[in-house]
């Protein structure tokens, strides 16, 4: 008798654990947090890369397909689609790396391409969410910053990096007066791409942590940090009740 009681005792006990190791899993499968992500990508003036010794690449550029982010109107948007939309290209009073970018654009040695903020959920999954990444000018289909970001969650964040800063030789020489003739002109002029500089790089991230990937040509700043979604707004389902009033009828006496 004693036996049975002592048999019955340990299946409970594995059953239980059982249980918990799939509420484990489940809740683990179901790791889902809110971010709030930041890029500013710069690139080095000449005066800045003269004396650096590093690879230019002319070959034709790959990277994966990214999601392009939404644009809002600061007069005219919903505000409230900030709070619990994914993927909106926060305004500028959102951005938590204002001060940085205006630092880099003041040294006079760095031009900020790319300046932009969003948020998004990440699962624990590894599976890598990629961000469409454009910047500079545009001209003949080209781009002069171009490739995309790609972020990840597994035990740590991950910023893995694809990106391409484009030189065209018809516009990278002459003053900054005879460029925007060019263009004002609307001169059809080929857009050769005389040197490209890539920033292929994967790197291990802490939320809260402002990262820095450095390059001789191209400088990546990235903060991610946790966020707290808004409640949505649930409209009640009471249907709303109508009284009618006889007008006709006269009041009683009090």
């Amino acid at each position: 008798m004693f036996k049975q009681h002592a048999a019955k005792a340990v299946i409970s006990t594995l059953i239980a654990l059982l249980m918990c190791t799939g509420s484990s899993v489940a809740f683990a499968a179901d790791d889902k947090t809110w971010y709030q992500i930041e890029i500013i990508i710069a690139q080095r003036t000449e005066a800045t890369t003269h004396l650096e010794n590093f690879d230019a690449q002319q070959a034709v550029a790959e990277w994966p397909t990214g999601r392009r982010l939404s644009n809002f109107d600061p007069q005219n948007g919903n505000r409230n689609l900030l709070e619990n939309t994914e993927f909106i290209d926060l305004p500028n009073d959102q951005k938590i790396l204002n001060a940085q970018a205006k630092k880099l654009s003041t040294t006079g040695e760095i031009q900020v391409l790319n300046h932009q903020s969003w948020r998004q959920v990440l699962d624990a999954d590894k599976r890598i969410n990629w961000i469409d990444i454009k910047g500079g000018y545009a001209w003949g289909g080209q781009q002069q910053l171009e490739g995309s970001l790609g972020f990840s969650k597994g035990r740590y964040l991950h910023v893995h990096s694809n990106i391409h800063l484009n030189q065209f030789p018809s516009i990278t020489s002459g003053s900054k007066l005879t460029k925007q003739r060019i263009f004002s002109a609307g001169q059809s002029l080929v857009p050769v791409i005389e040197t490209r500089y890539s920033l292929i790089q994967r790197r291990k991230m802490r939320s809260n942590e402002l990262h820095y990937l450095d390059h001789p040509k191209l400088i990546l700043l990235v903060k991610i940090i946790p966020f707290t979604p808004a409640e949505p707004i649930i409209e009640s389902d009471l249907e709303p009740t109508t009284v009618l009033v006889d007008l006709t009828k006269t009041a009683p006496a009090e």
